[in-house]
C-alpha cells in the first residue's frame, strides 16, 4: 500500500512545528491525486462513500483507490480485478458491489483494504452510460445515461443476479431552452475536444452525464451534470422525487454546483455524500491544464438540504480556504474560514522571464496562464510583495510545466502516463516583512510527489510583506513555472458592502439570461454575484473581479429571480500594472548589419530588436561581427551608423565607441537620452543601449 495525502502533504512547516506536530484543518480547490512517485493522476468523475466507517474514494480509469478515517490522510489500495472505468460503487447489505459504464461485469469486493473483488454477475445491457447502481430499502437500481440526445434512465435489477427486472423508464432530458446552465455555449470554452475538426457553434444541445442519486430526509436527489468537461459551465443539477423510480421534479433552485469564474472553474460530474456529521458535500471534476496540456482535477463544495427540500451547495468561495469534511458542524453551507485572497493583481518580482509568460500571469487568478522563467535552473525565483504587511494564514504554489522536455499527453480528461523522474518540483516557501530577513516556510529540496497544488497551513498567523518561492530544480527539463502564488489571510480586515443600487434587466427574448450593474463600492477587491428564487434562498453566485457588471446566462426560463451584489475587501490595495512597463512602449530600436540581405523601413529578418519599456533602462544587442552597423527606430530614422573593426570588437574593456542616439521627453519637457557604447567580447562584441535619465 502507498500513502497519500490529497493536496494536504505540505511538508513541514518551519515557522516552529514539525510535520507530526501539525493539525491542518482546511483545504484549498483545486485538489491534487498523487499516488506515491507516480505523476499526478486525473481527478475524472469521482465517488465517495461511507464504508465501515471510513470514507472511500473512487476516480475513473484506474485500478484502484483510496480509504480515509477522517478525509485529510488518504490509503491507496491497489486492486487488480477492481472494474475499472468510470464506475459506480454502491454498498448493499454490508458488501461493496462495483460496476463500471458500458460494461456488463459486475463485482463483489471481498475486502475492501486489501483491493480484494471477484466478478459475481454479468448485467443484461453494456449500454448503461455512466451507470450509478443505487441500493434503497431492499431494492437495487441503476441509473444511466451520457448523451446530448438520449435521456436519463432507470431500472431495477434483481440483487443477486444483476438482471432487469422492471422495463427501463425515461426519467429525463436535457433542456437547455428552459436551463440556461444547461447551454453549451461557445463563449464559455475552455478548450476545444474536437482538435481541429470543427468549431463550436454559437448554442448546441448539452451533454448530461454522471447520474448520482442521493437520498436525504426520505427525498431522491438524482444528480447529473452538464455540459461537458471543456466548459466554464461544466456544472451539475437535480431533480427530485418521493421514490426511487420517480416521476422526477425539476428543481427550479438548479443549477446545484456552477462556478465561471476565480482559479477553480466547472463543478461537474461527480458525487454527492454525507460526511461523518451527516452534512452533505458535493465531490466535483473540474478542468485542469498542466504544461499545456489539458486534464481534469478535484474541488470540493460544502452542500445542504433546506427546512424546504432544497438542495444546493455553496461555490462562492469555493477556491478559497475551506474547512475539511468532517469538520464542520453546522448544517448549512457556510464553511469559508474568512481568509481572504490577498495576492491578486499584486505587485510580482521576477528572476528572469521567458517570452510572454510575464509575471502578471502568475497572480491572475486563471487556470490557463502562468509566469515561466528563462530556465529551470536553481535560483529562478517567483516574488510577490502585497503592497504592506499583512496576517496569513495559508499560500497555494500551484505550479506549472512550461519548455518540459517530457511533454504532457493530456487527452480528453485525463493528463495520462508517464515516466517516472529522479525527482518532482523542488523549491523553497519564505515570507518575510522587509526582504531582508526571510523565514523558511517551506523547503522541498528532493520532492518524490507531483503536487501541482501545493497548499499550505501555516500552524500559526505570520505577519509579512512579502512571499517567494524559489526553484531548487524543475523536472523534465521544464523551466521554472508559477500557474498561480496564492496568499491568504487578513480575515479580520477589510469588509463586506452589500450594494444597494443594483440594476437588474432580464432580456425578454431569451429568459435564461440577465444582466446586472451595480455602482461600485470604494476599496472593493470584488464582489459576489448571488441569486435565487427568494430573498433567503440566494443558493447560486458569481465572483465578479474589477468590473460592476455581468452578464449571465444561467437562469431558468419558468422561475422569477431576487439578485443581491456584495463587495469584499483583503484591506490591501491593487497593484494596477502599466503596459508599457510589462509589455513595452510600442517603440523598438533595431541594429542591422549592412550586407545581411536588404533592410529598409522594417528591418528584415535578420535584425536584431528589442522592445523599449518603462523603467527597463539596459538593453543588449549580442554577436556584434566586425563590419558596418546601423541602429535605428523600428519603423523610424536611423539613429547611428558606423563601421565597427575588428580590434573595437574583439578583446577585453569598450574601445571608446558611444553616442547619444536621441532625447527622450514628454510633452515640453526633456527627461533624459538613449546612448549608445560598444563593449568588446571574445569572440564577438556587444553594443549596449542604455536609457540616461536627467
Amino acid at each position: 500500500m502507498k500513502h497519500l495525502r490529497i493536496t494536504l502533504i505540505a511538508a513541514a512547516l518551519l515557522l516552529g512545528l514539525s510535520a507530526a506536530a501539525q493539525s491542518m484543518n482546511t483545504f484549498c480547490n483545486p485538489l491534487d491525486i498523487v499516488i506515491g512517485q507516480e505523476r499526478a493522476y486525473r481527478g475524472g468523475e469521482p465517488v465517495v462513500l461511507i464504508f465501515q466507517d471510513d470514507y472511500y474514494l473512487f476516480v475513473s480509469h484506474r485500478k484502484g483507490y483510496w480509504y480515509s478515517p477522517d478525509f485529510k490522510d488518504w490509503t491507496y489500495v491497489d486492486a487488480p480485478n477492481y472494474p475499472g472505468g468510470v464506475v459506480s460503487v454502491v454498498e448493499m447489505d454490508g458488501t461493496l458491489y462495483g460496476c463500471s459504464m458500458n460494461n456488463k461485469n459486475v463485482f463483489k469486493c471481498l475486502d475492501p483494504k486489501k483491493g480484494v473483488w471477484e466478478k459475481c454477475g454479468t448485467l443484461d445491457s453494456d449500454r448503461y452510460g455512466d451507470a450509478n447502481m443505487f441500493y434503497d430499502n431492499g431494492h437495487l437500481y441503476m441509473y444511466y445515461g451520457w448523451s446530448q440526445i438520449m435521456p436519463f434512465k432507470v431500472v431495477e435489477l434483481d440483487k443477486k443476479t444483476f438482471k432487469e427486472i422492471s422495463e427501463p423508464q425515461v426519467l429525463f432530458f436535457g433542456d437547455h431552452r428552459k436551463h440556461g446552465f444547461e447551454s453549451r455555449r461557445n463563449e464559455d470554452v475552455i478548450y476545444s475536444i474536437f482538435n481541429g475538426r470543427r468549431d463550436y457553434f454559437e448554442e448546441e444541445y448539452p451533454w448530461i452525464e454522471g447520474p448520482w442519486m442521493t437520498k436525504h430526509n426520505g427525498k431522491y436527489y438524482l444528480q447529473y451534470a452538464a455540459i461537458g468537461l471543456e466548459f466554464l459551465s461544466y456544472s451539475h443539477g437535480v431533480y427530485v422525487s418521493d421514490s426511487p423510480t420517480g416521476p422526477f421534479t425539476y428543481s427550479p433552485h438548479n443549477p446545484l454546483t456552477f462556478k465561471t469564474s476565480g482559479f477553480a472553474v466547472g463543478a461537474g460530474h461527480g458525487s454527492t455524500f454525507h460526511d461523518k456529521n451527516g452534512n452533505l458535500w458535493t465531490i466535483c471534476m473540474i478542468p485542469g491544464n498542466y504544461g499545456g496540456g489539458r486534464g481534469s482535477e478535484l474541488a470540493i463544495y460544502p452542500t445542504a438540504v433546506d427546512k424546504d427540500g432544497v438542495m444546493h451547495s455553496e461555490t462562492a468561495f469555493g477556491d478559497w480556504p475551506q474547512y475539511w469534511p468532517g469538520s464542520r458542524s453546522n448544517v448549512g453551507v457556510d464553511n469559508w474560514t474568512g481568509w481572504k485572497l490577498l495576492s491578486y493583481k499584486k505587485k510580482v518580482e521576477v528572476s528572469s522571464t521567458f517570452e510572454n509568460y510575464i509575471p502578471s500571469k502568475g497572480v491572475d487568478e486563471d487556470f490557463m496562464t502562468c509566469w515561466a522563467a528563462e530556465t529551470g535552473d536553481p535560483g529562478e525565483y517567483f516574488c510577490v510583495d502585497l503592497g504592506k504587511v499583512a496576517d496569513i494564514r495559508a499560500i497555494q504554489v500551484n505550479f506549472d510545466h512550461i519548455g518540459a522536455e517530457q511533454p504532457q499527453r493530456g487527452g480528453f480528461g485525463g493528463f495520462g502516463p508517464q515516466p517516472t523522474p529522479e525527482h518532482y518540483q523542488n523549491y523553497t516557501v519564505e515570507v518575510s516583512v522587509d526582504k531582508n530577513t526571510w523565514i523558511l516556510v517551506e523547503n522541498k529540496p528532493n520532492n518524490k510527489q507531483e503536487f501541482r497544488h501545493v497548499y499550505i497551513e501555516l500552524p500559526a498567523p505570520v505577519n509579512a510583506r512579502y512571499v517567494k518561492v524559489t526553484n531548487l530544480g524543475t523536472y523534465d527539463g521544464a523551466k521554472f513555472c508559477m500557474k498561480d502564488l496564492r496568499v491568504f489571510g487578513n480575515p479580520k480586515v477589510g469588509k463586506s458592502t452589500v450594494v444597494k443600487d443594483i440594476k437588474v434587466v432580464r432580456n425578454p427574448e431569451d429568459r435564461r439570461e440577465a444582466t446586472l450593474l451595480w455602482d461600485p463600492v470604494s476599496g472593493a477587491d470584488g464582489y459576489i454575484v448571488r441569486y435565487g428564487l427568494s430573498k433567503n434562498k440566494l443558493y447560486n453566485s458569481y465572483i465578479v473581479y474589477d468590473d460592476t457588471f455581468l452578464r449571465m446566462h444561467s437562469l431558468n426560463t419558468e422561475s422569477g429571480y431576487v439578485f443581491q451584489v456584495e463587495s469584499f475587501d483583503s484591506g490591501l490595495d491593487y497593484c494596477y500594472e502599466k503596459t508599457e512597463e510589462v509589455n513595452g512602449m510600442g517603440a523598438e530600436v533595431e541594429i542591422n548589419k549592412r550586407g545581411n540581405g536588404n533592410f529598409g523601413y522594417g528591418g528584415n529578418a535578420l535584425s536584431k530588436r528589442v522592445m523599449l519599456k518603462e523603467g527597463v533602462d539596459e538593453y543588449v544587442f549580442e554577436g556584434i561581427d566586425p563590419g558596418h552597423w546601423v541602429i535605428n527606430h523600428t519603423f523610424g530614422p536611423v539613429l547611428w551608423d558606423g563601421e565597427l573593426t575588428e580590434a573595437d570588437l574583439i578583446g577585453e574593456g569598450e574601445p571608446g565607441i558611444e553616442a547619444k542616439l536621441t532625447e527622450l521627453g514628454h510633452g515640453t519637457t526633456v527627461t533624459g537620452e538613449l546612448r549608445m557604447k560598444v563593449v568588446r567580447g571574445p569572440e564577438a562584441g556587444k553594443v549596449v543601449i542604455n536609457v540616461i535619465r536627467y
